[in-house]
């Protein structure tokens, strides 16, 4: 080797020690940049912990789905049909009291019906369903509404959901993110206990925010057909006292995650 190569090879030597050192100077003594009055959380010790909580409560409205499903062989004719019976619905559940803004559409379907004979599907005519949701603000009368729209015309039945008016759920989801809280403080403070350490307080809290659970009734009553008859079945007739349903405990739920600062 001569002189001059060793010259080089000590040099690159030299830098690469430096090198080194500058690396491990950044990654021992932290970053420049940080303020030393504002420590990152990551040097910091904490405890990570969930706290789910939940309120139940009893519904104060429900929403009921229900439909008017008529068949003609001219699909104008099934629409003026249903048409004419869904006024006879609406009409009907104003004088049970529904608003006229808490009968709301949420469905129409025009549709072409087929029968399979002889080797070929024919076309024997038409169906046309308009959907409704009903809100009653007052649970009581869930039964009467369901027998009025059944006497008016309607012919299918989807569910009723009872849940809770928009003024109760904001209070109801402030107590469920209160008992979400206090159970993430009991966990921490069972942690902090079991590692003989003391919890200085909160550095970070999120939430997903809260879930709203109504109660649902399914009710078996629907529109029915027979391919053979190529007719719609009979709707029965209204009820006469409505049906009973009892309706169930509605669930408000939050979900939080706590980040707690232990020494």
């Amino acid at each position: 080797m001569t002189n001059r190569t060793k010259l080089m090879t000590a040099f690159l030597l030299a830098g690469l020690v430096i090198s080194v050192g500058i690396a491990s100077a950044g990654l021992w003594g932290g970053s420049s940049s940080a303020s030393s009055d504002t420590p990152d959380i990551q040097q910091k010790k904490v405890i990570v912990v969930s706290g789910y909580g939940t309120v139940d409560t009893t519904p104060d409205e429900a929403v009921v789905r229900l439909a008017v499903v008529t068949q003609a062989e001219d699909a104008k004719e099934a629409c003026d049909e249903n048409a004419k019976k869904m006024d006879a619905v609406l009409a009907a559940l104003n004088d049970t009291g529904i608003a006229e803004g808490d009968s709301v559409t949420s469905d129409y379907r025009v549709w072409p019906r087929y029968n399979w004979k002889d080797g070929e599907d024919r076309l024997i005519g038409f169906q046309v369903r308009n959907s409704l949701t009903a809100t009653v603000r007052d649970i009581e009368k869930v039964g009467d509404v369901i027998d009025a729209a059944i006497g008016a015309g309607a012919n299918e039945i989807g569910d009723v959901a009872f849940t809770v008016s928009d003024d109760r759920q904001a209070g109801l989801r402030e107590e469920a993110i209160a008992d979400a809280v206090a159970k993430a403080r009991s966990d921490a403070n069972s942690v902090a206990d079991a590692m003989d350490v003391a919890i200085v307080g909160a550095l970070e809290i999120s939430t997903t925010g809260s879930q709203f659970s109504p109660y649902r009734v399914h009710l078996d009553y629907g529109y029915y057909e027979d391919a053979e008859m190529e007719m719609p079945m009979p709707a029965p007739k209204a009820l006469g006292a409505g049906p009973q349903i009892q309706p169930g405990d509605v669930t408000v739920s939050a979900y939080v995650t706590v980040v707690y600062e232990f020494k």
